[in-house]
Formats: structure tokens, sequence, C-alpha cells
């Protein structure tokens, strides 16, 4: 199987395709992603098609080969066309926030936050703890920002 995004207005993933690969190669039996494009694009009349790799994550390829486009892409995601590769919106906080300080990671394809993320101790993992950001916070003193979570 070939797996083909639907790119719309602004770069972002309307749909995501499986076809045959068949319909993606040559004669001579090589795949090759324009002609996938050009099949999409006479059977959907939709003029922009990427190709996208189901079996990369994170910038790797799950089944160790060459990862492709740094992220299988869902609806919504983007296609990030400075670095060829699809990644998810920039995230929001809990609260709602645009994580503004999040950086694209060009090879994994994922927002990486400006601090590391504290790691728990024994008892907080047992007691269920979590991290999550808060921009706010960040924004109000750039030290901060990982806000421990606690289920009641």
């Amino acid at each position: 199987m070939a797996h083909f995004a639907k790119i719309g207005l602004d770069n972002v993933v309307e749909a995501v395709l499986a076809m045959d690969t068949i319909d993606t190669m040559t004669r001579g039996g090589i795949e090759r992603e324009d002609i996938g494009v050009a099949h999409l694009q006479k059977h959907h009349g939709h003029s922009t098609w990427k190709k996208c790799s189901y079996n990369t994550s994170g910038g790797v390829h799950r089944d160790g080969g060459t990862p492709f486009r740094a992220n299988y892409p869902g609806i919504g995601w983007i296609y990030n066309s400075e670095h060829d590769i699809f990644h998810p919106a920039r995230p929001t906080d809990a609260d709602g926030d645009l994580m503004n300080s999040h950086t694209l990671n060009t090879t994994t394809g994922q927002w990486d936050a400006p601090l590391t993320q504290p790691d728990l101790t024994e008892e907080e993992a047992a007691a269920m703890s979590f991290y999550r950001w808060d921009e706010s916070a960040y924004q109000a003193d750039n030290t901060t920002g990982w806000v421990l979570v606690t289920p009641e």
C-alpha cells in the first residue's frame, strides 16, 4: 500500500488515502511519487498530494527503514514544504494557550519545549502524577513551565 496526504489551504492535511502501490509504479516496477500524484489528481480532482509513510513517526521508521517526511500525518496536520515534513499544528496547553515557546524539531516533526521535562519521583509515579506544560507560567518566568499534576 502507498499512502498520500491531500493538502489543502495553508498546507493543512485534509485527508490521508491508501492506494495500491501498483498505481504509483513505472512499467519497470519503480515506485514514484509523481505517478501516484497523477493517479490521485485524475481520480479525485484535487491537485496537491504528498506521499507519506505509514511506518514513520517522530522521525523514526518503526521497521528500521529510512524515515520519510518525519511523520505519518493526520487530518489537520501541516505539510511543511520548507523542511519537507509532516507535523501537528502548534500545540496548546491545558488552558488553551498557544505554546509559542515550543520550537519545531525538523527531524522528528514534533514540537519541543524550551525546558526539559522533569523526571517523576517514585512517589509521584506511584500516585499517577504527571507533568503538563503551562505556557503562562513559562511566559511569566522562563525558568518554569512544567507543572506537576497529581490526580485527586
